[in-house]
């Protein structure tokens, strides 16, 4: 996207726009083997092509589609957009059809989350676990551990900022959930943010600036050493006033990939 300006050369560019959605081809070869891995004919490549059609027809929600090389696992939530019909192999027991699936959120992400614990205040923390991402991460979740007054947390590599207007006390930890846009403070030591169960609801508390900050909170965003592609780290910056040696910055997410 590029903006046009009169009396200047050329168009200004639009940077911080967000990544369109993908669609991938899936060509799908069934087999005529059954779930212990005996070949059961013709008959168990139709059984096992209708299992793939009703896996391939699910509508009510996103199916899950994972790739995996050696130890590198990686997982996207997708929609089936299109399917052809199957093409037989009667001699060899064998079928194979197209499908064309969409992800809807962009990215692949990692199994599972991981979680990272580091300084308040602190500059320039590389947040290790996530290291390695070829995508920014939307829906981390951020945890500051009190005493901290007006703590703010800052993606290096967009300059993207959430700061909390009022103060963290001892024994608080504010819970921040950037896919959500939401917030709380609880009294326990728990990621959850669940209202009712001691969190109290400090939404309205939150102030976001940088990039898209009014519609998004922190993507941690990785950024390329220089000279080193293989290289890509999160940085955060954060800062608050009278901190203690307990106070802490936690983060928990996924891994994300374009």
């Amino acid at each position: 996207m590029n903006l046009s300006v009169p009396g200047r050369a050329g168009d200004v560019p639009v940077l911080g726009l967000d990544h369109e959605a993908t669609t991938i081809g899936l060509v799908l070869t069934v087999y005529s083997f059954t779930p212990s891995g005996a070949d059961g004919g013709a008959q168990q490549m139709e059984h096992n092509l209708e299992a793939l059609g009703a896996l391939l027809g699910t509508r009510h929600r996103l199916m899950a589609l994972k790739w995996v090389t050696g130890a590198i696992v990686r997982v996207a939530g997708v929609t089936v957009e299109a399917t052809s019909e199957p093409e037989y192999f009667p001699g060899a027991a064998m079928a194979r059809l197209t499908a064309v699936v969409k992800v809807p959120g962009v990215y692949w992400r990692d199994e599972t989350d991981t979680t990272w614990t580091g300084a308040m205040p602190g500059a320039g923390q590389i947040v290790t676990p996530l290291a390695g991402s070829t995508g920014p991460i939307v829906d981390s979740m951020v945890r500051i551990t009190g005493p901290a007054v007006q703590p703010s947390v800052r993606d290096v590599a967009t300059g993207g900022t959430v700061a909390y207007t009022e103060t963290v006390q001892a024994g608080q930890h504010l819970l921040i959930d950037c896919g959500q846009l939401r917030a709380a403070v609880v009294t326990t030591d728990t990621w959850d943010m669940t209202l009712g169960t001691g969190a109290t609801d400090v939404t309205g508390d939150i102030n976001a600036t940088g990039p898209g900050s009014a519609f998004r909170w922190l993507h941690l965003t990785p950024a390329m050493a220089v000279g080193d592609p293989h290289s890509r780290a999160v940085l955060v910056n954060a800062t608050a006033l009278g901190t203690s040696g307990a106070s802490a910055l936690g983060i928990r997410a996924r891994r994300s990939y374009l």
